[in-house]
């Protein structure tokens, strides 16, 4: 039996919102508050400016490890 797979419109929001969106503002108003560039929080968290500018679109799904060194960049709690 050849199903097709689901489209992304099947599948309900998710129930906190937009976790991208809401990851990319906390990024950027904790980096901004702490006065950082793009390229300033990218070589604090061995990133490069466009992985950030990524981060910060709301267009990337960090992994674990690429959440951990953000945090410890930005000066949060891991």
């Amino acid at each position: 039996m050849n199903r097709a797979r689901p489209l992304i419109e099947d599948f309900p929001a998710h129930p906190d919102g937009d976790p991208a969106g809401a990851l990319a503002r906390a990024v950027r108003e904790r980096r901004t508050a702490l006065g950082l560039s793009i390229a300033d929080l990218a070589k604090r968290a061995d990133l490069t400016d466009a992985q950030v500018r990524a981060i910060e679109a709301g267009h990337a799904a960090p992994t674990l490890p690429l959440l951990t060194a953000l945090s410890r960049a930005l000066n949060t709690e891991a």
